[in-house]
């Protein structure tokens, strides 16, 4: 299953756009829409800084990832596609 426009839309709106690096409260330097490292697996450094369209394609791929690994462990439970964007960003929220 693939996470929808309005599963982005939530994380978007509840992480906040940073377009420069900062800790976020438990002291990770964070970027963007909640990003940690970059596609690279380099992570973010403070005074790091990226653009809106790199924030929102880093956010694509990150939730796409968790997307993959919910699909597979809840395969064979029925989840509409609301059930299913709740469980990607509750995963995606806690990393």
């Amino acid at each position: 299953m693939k996470i929808s426009q309005n599963c982005l839309d939530l994380i978007k709106k509840w992480e906040g756009l940073r377009l420069k690096a900062y800790k976020d409260p438990v002291g990770i330097p964070t970027i963007g829409y909640g990003t940690i490292r970059y596609p690279n697996g380099q992570k973010v450094q403070i005074g790091d800084t990226i653009t809106q369209q790199e924030a929102e394609a880093f956010l694509q791929l990150e939730c796409d990832e968790v997307a993959e690994k919910v699909s597979k462990l809840v395969s064979g439970i029925a989840l509409n596609q609301n059930q299913f964007d709740a469980v990607v960003s509750l995963c995606y929220n806690i990393g």
